[in-house]
This record gives structure tokens, sequence and C-alpha cells, in this order.
């Protein structure tokens, strides 16, 4: 089945389209802000009002410019489609999309969604699901696919179980009932993505290309959170990856929420080959049974972790770091300004109040109250 854009609104999602590629690359540079408010890093949480990190009201396609207004693009009239005729949750569904496509606001709904076609850009569209045990969301590109505020997501729930609104990640269990999934997104071929703006649920990860040499794969302003989870050990729920190859970047990744009960890590670059220039800064991390992990030993080189917050919000597995990457193994790396927040009421009791706002180290997983200098 092909898919086209519709002509009448070209103009205007060729002016958010470009307007968020702009802002994105210009992410890579300097930290992006979702609001204009007073809170800082530390004292922010998502859903907490203040708009700061990528949550429910600043990602998606409820949150599109179009949608939206007063994010600096303008609004422009877009509202999501009904679901198409042929889709249902019980089967496959193939789209094939000319080179160079704006797709904008669509529902789609299927088993799996299995995308053709290159340098393709989709504007607060939705991907829904019941039981994505193989992908969600299947892509064929050669070389570029982005995603910007689009949702990703299972069709049966409008907010994960247990979520009021007012948490990073469900409370309560089961979570977001996805019995035994795995990849939510997969990129298939050598496309490098630029993730911008989505809210991404119910998911046990995003496995894209880590980049190439001067075509890093790009991740900015997401909400990734709610991974399905019961029992902590019986499913695999990472967050950005799992990429298991190595050999890969580079790749940003700037001002993100990644929070979840679930196992197993936030960031998984879980190869064997050499990760080179990752890049890792201003970003929410809380819960997951590690927060990152950076290859498997001695085979990461240039990595950047700056500027994040590792909240002790939502009970964490394991600990911060996946592997000994650190102490002089990560070449040419550098783990600045990295702090904890911690509040009375949290679910990771490794951490009090008397943690809050001081400094994490890559090694030992405790407060410090000087920053990191090796």
């Amino acid at each position: 089945m092909i898919i086209r854009s519709c002509a009448s609104a070209a103009a205007a999602l060729a002016f958010i389209a470009s307007t968020l590629t702009t802002d994105v690359a210009a992410s890579a540079e300097s930290r992006v802000r979702t609001s204009t408010g007073s809170a800082s890093a530390i004292e922010a949480r998502p859903n907490d009002g203040s708009g700061y990190w990528p949550d429910f009201s600043n990602t998606g396609y409820a949150s599109t410019p179009a949608n939206a207004g007063g994010l600096g693009l303008g609004a422009y009239p877009g509202r999501l489609t009904n679901y198409a005729s042929n889709m249902s949750a019980s089967k496959p569904l193939t789209l094939r999309f000319p080179n160079n496509s704006v797709i904008s606001f669509k529902r789609f709904l299927a088993l799996k969604t299995v995308i053709y076609g290159d340098n393709l850009t989709f504007v607060g569209c939705a991907f829904e699901g019941t039981d994505p045990n193989d992908n969600l969301v299947q892509i064929y590109s050669d070389h570029n696919v982005k995603f910007l505020y689009s949702t990703f997501k299972p069709n049966s729930y409008s907010r994960p179980p247990g979520n009021n609104g007012s948490v990073s990640s469900s409370h309560s269990k089961p979570g977001t009932p996805f019995n035994k999934s795995w990849q939510l997104a997969t990129t298939m071929k050598e496309a490098v993505v630029v993730m911008d703006h989505n809210d991404i649920w119910g998911n046990a990860g995003m496995e894209m290309v880590t980049g190439f040499p001067g075509r890093p794969s790009t991740w900015t302003n997401n909400y990734i959170h709610d991974m399905a989870d019961t029992s902590h050990d019986v499913y695999h729920h990472d967050g950005i990856g799992p990429q298991s190859e190595g050999n890969g970047g580079p790749m940003i990744i700037r001002h993100n929420t990644l929070a979840s009960l679930g196992n197993t890590n936030a960031l998984a670059l879980q190869g064997s080959g050499v990760y080179d220039h990752i890049s890792f800064t201003d970003n929410y991390v809380s819960g997951w049974g590690y927060a990152l992990s950076f290859g498997v030993a001695n085979n990461a080189t240039n990595i950047t972790v700056t500027d994040n917050v590792f909240s002790a919000e939502l009970k964490q597995l394991y600990g911060f770091l996946y592997g000994n990457v650190w102490g002089g193994s990560a070449r040419g790396s550098t783990w600045r300004r990295n702090r904890i927040q911690a509040r009375a009421g949290d679910d990771n009791r490794a951490f009090s109040t008397a943690d809050n706002g001081k400094y994490l180290w890559p090694t030992g997983g405790k407060s410090h109250t000087t920053d990191y200098k090796g």
C-alpha cells in the first residue's frame, strides 16, 4: 500500500519539518529546553507541571505545533486521522512511501508496521499495536528517517496503567501489558534516525543504527517511559537499544526523559565492537536495571556523559553503569556534572535527601560533594 502526504498541508509540513530539523541540529550544540519556566534540572521532574523535562505535556502527536501551538513553530492545522479500513491490531501492515516524503498526522494500527522508503519524515503520527513480539515498527531505509512529535504505544491504553500523570513511569504492576515484547522500532538497513519530541512507552527497546562518521544518530526531547515489567527478570526492556553489534557512532542523546521500572538499560549499547563518539548529556534518567551501558569491555572510546540528572524517583534494580567501562577504559572520554536527585519517599532507597544535588561518579555508585575528575 502506498500512502502519500496531503498536498494541501505540504507547505506547512515542510516548514515544520525543516524547522524541527534545524532545532535538532542546534540541540547537538546547546541544551534544548521544552519550557521557559524557572525550574532547574535538579529541581524539576517529568509531569510535575514545569514542562522542563520531556513528559506527557510536550511530546507526542498531541503536542505538535499544529495541535498545541505556542512551541515556537506556529499553529498549523493538523489532526490525527482515523485508522484506515485495512488496519488491524491482529495483522501486519506494509507501507511504501516515495523517497523524501513527509507523512503527517497519520494513525497506524498493526501487529507490525513495515515501512519502506528513504529520507522519510513522520510528523505527529501515532504507531499503535497490541503485542509486538517482533517489531512494532520495522523500517527499511538506506539513509535517513525522522520521527518528530510522534507517539508509540499500545492501542488499548490512553495512559500507562498506574500512571496518573504525576510520575515518570507506572508505579503499579504489571506496567504496560506488552507480553514478552521486544523491539518497538527497528531500523533494518543503514538509515540514521532523528528522534525528536516523541512519546515512547510500553516497549522493550528502540533498536536504531548508532550512526556513522558525519551522520550521527540523534535523540532529543523524547519521553521514553513505562516499559512492560512485572517480575523484572522475565523481560529485557531497554530504552534506547539494545544495540548488540558495536562499531557505532557518533550518537547524540540530549535532553530526554528515560524512566522505567523495568529491566535492563536506559541506554543499551552492548556489542563487542567499538562504540565511538557517543554523547549522553542533559538527560533525566530514573529506574531501570542499569542506567547506561557502553560496550562490554574496553570497547568504548570518546564517550561524553555530562550534565545529566540521575533521579531516585523510581526503583533501580542494579546500578548506574553496566560493566567496567570507566576508570580509564573509556579512552578519550569525559564524565562531568552528573548529579543525583533524591526526595523523601523516592523508590530508589539507595539514596536519601542528603544526596540530593550531589555529584554522581562513574565508580562506586555513591554521591560525592565534588565533581568527578578522572
